[in-house]
């Protein structure tokens, strides 16, 4: 019979690693999910709005579909800043607060996710693993406002 291999005994007493943590998806490419979109409030990700830009949206999510998670966090702007990047909750705008306490459950809260498409236009939603579930759009960079010195 074979030994059964035990995770994280050479890490320090009380340091362990599980199998679940050593996982990364981020050699994966990203997969687009639009099972979860919001089509109401501000930041409705609605085809019909004005300001919905089909064009730019289509074109990015082709060429980020190709594109792994690491790729994908690379990219950079504005002095090294990651384009793409998790949002904390104190840093979301109220209404964008309020929509994610509205649809997401709590244990999702760390999980949304801003990947830019242009120089502030954003496509908010919830990363779990290679998946992207798309859920807002803000044209405007109001979801996650930037504060600039």
């Amino acid at each position: 019979m074979a030994k059964k291999k035990v995770v994280g005994l050479s890490q320090p007493k009380g340091k362990r690693i599980t199998e679940e943590k050593r996982y990364s998806s981020d050699g994966l490419a990203l997969a687009w999910c639009f099972n979860r979109i919001d089509r109401a409030g501000k930041f409705a990700f609605d085809p019909s709005r004005a300001d919905f830009d089909h064009r730019e949206i289509i074109d990015k999510m082709i060429s980020y579909g190709s594109m792994s998670w690491s790729d994908l966090k690379r990219q950079t702007h504005d002095k090294g800043k990651s384009k793409h990047h998790f949002l904390k909750m104190e840093t979301l705008s109220p209404e964008a607060i309020d929509r994610v306490r509205t649809l997401l459950p709590e244990e999702e809260f760390d999980s949304v996710f801003s990947i830019a498409l242009q120089n502030v236009l954003r496509v908010i939603g919830v990363r779990k693993d290679e998946k992207f579930f798309v859920m807002w759009y803000d044209s405007k960079h109001e979801f996650c406002p930037s504060h600039r010195k």
